[in-house]
């Protein structure tokens, strides 16, 4: 459970949404951790001499997990999710536990929940009046047992026997303190220029949107449009340095503040 600070009281705040259910508790919300099970703990290092021993666990009664972290939107059927790493549970694992949890509710014993991205299609088209682009994260496959993804091949320097199939992935960014907006438009050409058509067999096209005006630098996955936000989260410091639920779940609901308009649009028209 987490306390509502001013900030979040308005986001939070359904009041003037068609078919929503108050809060019971304005000054509260609640998030739920999933745990997962893993099959080691990472190792320390001492930071001056390189030395590395295991971290312990606090008993033969504990073990590793790794948590995913979900918060239910104040309206529809919408969460936000967080991994802790990336061997953490996936928000269709949490719909798998969320059916079990809620199977007495229906009378249908087929009835399943399922986790569906939230899709905004209008986000794709806000590529093409960026004025420039902050990141690019690009995947696909080319060879001759393939359809080759637009741009790979030119990236591919081999030998003079063409490849059945191989996958490229290269990640773009700017350089923190150096780079100027004029490297935020020379990316977006590029990626226009080189891989813009997204044809063939891509697998990954995200590319991070630079700022403009009052809006934020947005991320835009062009291949599913997945309303994804980058966000800060705080850890705990001194000898844990994990992450908190209460830490993790905040951030959630800080990024959900963000897009809270483009959600609601998207409920409403059943998007």
């Amino acid at each position: 459970m987490l306390d509502v600070p001013h900030e979040w009281a308005d986001a939070l705040d359904v009041s003037t949404v068609t078919g929503t259910v108050p809060r019971e508790n304005y000054d509260a919300t609640h998030g739920i951790v999933l745990a997962s099970g893993k099959d080691f703990v990472p190792n320390q290092e001492n930071t001056q001499s390189g030395a590395q021993k295991a971290m312990r666990l606090d008993g033969e009664e504990w073990e590793p997990v790794d948590n995913l972290f979900v918060w239910f939107l104040p309206f529809g059927n919408m969460f936000g999710v967080l991994t802790e790493s990336v061997s953490a549970s996936r928000a269709a694992t949490f719909a798998d536990w969320l059916t079990r949890a809620t199977a007495g509710d229906f009378k249908d014993p087929d009835f399943a929940w399922a986790a569906r991205p939230v899709i905004d299609q209008s986000r794709v088209a806000l590529l093409n009046h960026a004025d420039g682009l902050r990141a690019v994260n690009y995947a696909g496959e080319f060879g001759t047992a393939v359809a080759d993804a637009s741009g790979v091949r030119a990236l591919f320097q081999g030998g003079h026997q063409a490849p059945n199939a191989l996958r490229i992935e290269i990640k773009a960014t700017l350089v923190r303190g150096k780079s100027g907006h004029g490297d935020e438009q020379i990316m977006l050409d590029w990626f226009n220029q080189n891989f813009g058509s997204l044809s063939g067999q891509v697998d990954k096209a995200q590319v991070t949107l630079a700022a403009d005006g009052d809006t934020p630098a947005t991320e835009v996955d062009l291949l599913h449009h997945r309303i994804t936000r980058k966000t800060q989260v705080r850890i705990a410091t001194g000898a844990t340095r994990a992450f908190t639920p209460l830490s993790a779940v905040g951030s959630i609901i800080e990024a959900f503040i963000i897009d809270r308009g483009d959600l609601v649009r998207l409920r409403d028209n059943d998007d």
